[in-house]
């Protein structure tokens, strides 16, 4: 095991997570993450309030994750959150961060295939990552079994009840026997804390009255916010910026003029269908999307990195969502920018009053030019220690993992097997210390007698 000194005590970190750390790029842990660690680690049931990317997901996966048990065949961390973008988000860093462990992590959400989400299921997985609404309709087709769960992650809870779904929450709460209870919230009121036993620890951390003191806060007095929004993208160095609208049909409205201006942009709200916003967010974040225009639909949770602005289109309606929106940039130690457009009769009113106390007239420089009209050429993070492939064959051809890892490991090492997910016609597998050159080692792979054609996956 590798210690980490968090300043309070030693907390032990599993090497195949640590490896999982460093292929995520972590080379030392935030100030929220050395205090949580102890405390997750020690057993308590914790209340979590932190501002938004100071690194609090990290901070429970990484100490849970080093006592899963991947021997187990049993599932024992449920993770809620109340959007399906944070519910992948999550997913997606706590498979990342367990790759090495062979920890099997997998995500059930609605709008998505839920017969794929039961074949996951069937095959243990340790981890699950869900919205309540979808892991209660799986409770009730009695396809998850939380029986030995021995850790229940609750991710922006004050959401959970705020959207509706705090009956579901009691309904998963109910089927969980005695679990260590994490809490991570932006507030904690009697909602909240009825999540939580008696007797539970509280951190707290710069509890958000204020920007995010890594975020520069300008504002601009505009009679044409179109044309201003219009020199702010092309004149400033923007890399990727979103721009935060009141209203659906303004967010809409904005992409148009936007594309019709050539910029890499598209809409996201609750317009737009599940598949559609997760494919928005995973280009933006490869760079071929620069701007995405958003209700307050994305105003939380999601921690994409490389924002660089954020510009308030139009006024948002307290100082807790002007506080949350302006919170996309400034991830992970990096600065950012927030610019608010006031309009003439916005002026008097008590939100830009608000705003034009603590931001600064903003000057745009038109000598500088920016082109968002081609993608963001992101430097590749190349990592040589995983790859996932797709072998076509699956439940239908009754393949079972040991098939797999059986034929596998007539060619690999068979401590190089991570994790297998078997769904209907294929089956992903991750395979440790490779790139994807493994292909030529698996070319002409026969499973249960028959030659399957193996691939990478795009999953």
């Amino acid at each position: 095991m590798l210690c980490y000194d968090t300043g309070m005590e030693k907390t032990d970190i599993l090497p195949s997570i640590k490896k999982g750390m460093e292929s995520l790029g972590y080379t030392s842990l935030l100030p929220v993450q050395q205090e949580v660690f102890p405390v997750i680690s020690a057993g308590e049931d914790v209340f979590i309030q932190a501002k938004t990317g100071s690194g609090k997901t990290a901070a429970y996966l990484i100490p849970v994750l080093s006592k899963v048990d991947p021997l187990s065949s049993s599932t024992q961390v449920l993770i809620i959150a109340p959007t399906r973008e944070l519910a992948m988000q999550i997913h997606t860093e706590a498979s990342s961060l367990a790759v090495f462990a062979n920890i099997h992590c997998i995500c059930a959400i609605g709008e998505m295939d839920v017969e794929k989400q039961i074949n996951a299921l069937r095959h243990r997985p340790h981890v699950i990552t869900a919205t309540p609404g979808r892991l209660c309709d799986l409770l009730n087709q009695k396809k998850v079994n939380l029986s030995d769960l021995r850790w229940l992650i609750m991710d922006e809870a004050d959401q959970i009840a705020s959207t509706g779904q705090a009956e579901e929450m009691r309904v998963i709460l109910n089927e969980c026997k005695n679990p260590q209870r994490i809490c991570v919230s932006a507030t904690l009121d009697d909602t909240v804390s009825s999540y939580l036993p008696e007797d539970y620890r509280k951190l707290i951390f710069d509890e958000e009255k204020k920007v995010n003191e890594d975020i520069e806060e300008f504002y601009i007095l505009s009679e044409n916010k179109e044309k201003t929004l219009l020199e702010v993208l092309t004149h400033e160095p923007v890399q990727a910026a979103v721009i935060f609208a009141n209203m659906r049909s303004t967010v809409t409205k904005l992409n148009q003029f936007l594309r019709s201006h050539h910029i890499l942009s598209a809409p996201f709200s609750s317009d737009y269908d599940e598949k559609t916003r997760l494919k928005t967010i995973n280009a933006f974040k490869d760079g071929s999307l620069r701007v995405i225009c958003a209700s307050d639909a994305m105003a939380r949770g999601l921690d994409i990195a490389g924002i660089t602005h954020v510009i308030h289109y139009d006024l948002p309606l307290d100082l807790s969502t002007y506080i949350h929106r302006s919170g996309r940039t400034a991830h992970q130690q990096n600065k950012g920018i927030t610019v608010s457009l006031i309009s003439p009769d916005e002026e008097q009113s008590e939100a830009a009053k608000r705003i034009m106390q603590s931001a600064k007239p903003f000057e745009i420089y038109s000598d500088t030019d920016n082109d968002l009209t081609v993608p963001l050429q992101k430097e590749k993070n190349i990592s040589t220690d995983h790859v996932t492939i797709l072998i076509r064959g699956g439940k239908n051809d009754k393949l079972r993992p040991k098939d797999i890892a059986g034929a596998l490991s007539e060619r690999i090492a068979f401590e190089e097997i991570g994790t297998i997910e078997i769904q209907d016609r294929y089956s992903l597998v991750t395979i440790l210390n490779h790139d994807s050159s493994v292909l030529e080692k698996l070319a002409d792979l026969s499973v249960k007698g028959k030659k399957r054609r193996v691939e990478l996956s795009k999953k």
